[in-house]
């Protein structure tokens, strides 16, 4: 059993970043920062007031959280599956809504510029234009209203359009 990143080893976030497109290790879409209490919705008024006080922390991803949102784009560029299977807690939230991100941003490149970023180029779906996709996160009811908190938490205010959905 490996873990599947083996190739990723020597790279540091840094490396990741660069080899997702990016400029810094800023993710695309990303609030760069957050409510050091976790209280506030950054989507509310006031949560969004509190993203600009002194208190704010950064939102920075950890390393295997990069590694994973490359693997995850990697796959997706190689029309590859993959399955996350970290332990509760690790990140696996934050590497999903990441990727989501980059394939957005990588779409978003492409109308830009008529080709994805570097890396992206000669794997299998790198040729053509990313499809303005939905994207689509199955919840367990229960944990519903925490995956909307995470979302708006990692995600710029406006950004997406985060539609729950029970039923």
């Amino acid at each position: 059993w490996s873990d599947g990143v083996e190739a990723y080893y020597e790279l540091g976030v840094d490396d990741i970043a660069r080899a997702l497109g990016l400029a810094s290790p800023e993710l695309p879409f990303f609030n760069p920062l957050q409510d050091p209490v976790g209280e506030l919705d950054p989507w509310s008024e006031a949560g969004l007031a509190a993203l600009h006080l002194a208190t704010a922390e950064p939102l920075k991803p950890m390393w295997h959280q990069w590694v994973g949102i490359l693997k995850i784009t990697d796959n997706l560029f190689d029309r590859k599956n993959i399955l996350v299977m970290d332990e509760v807690g690790v990140g696996k939230t934050l590497q999903a809504v990441g990727a989501v991100a980059m394939f957005e941003y990588q779409r978003l490149h492409f109308q830009q510029y008529g080709k994805h970023t570097a890396r992206f180029v000669t794997h299998a779906a790198g040729k053509a234009a990313l499809s303005e996709d939905t994207h689509l996160f199955v919840v367990p009811p229960g944990l519903m209203h925490q995956w909307i908190m995470e979302l708006h938490r990692y995600l710029k205010h406006g950004s997406f359009s985060i539609l729950p959905y029970t039923g």
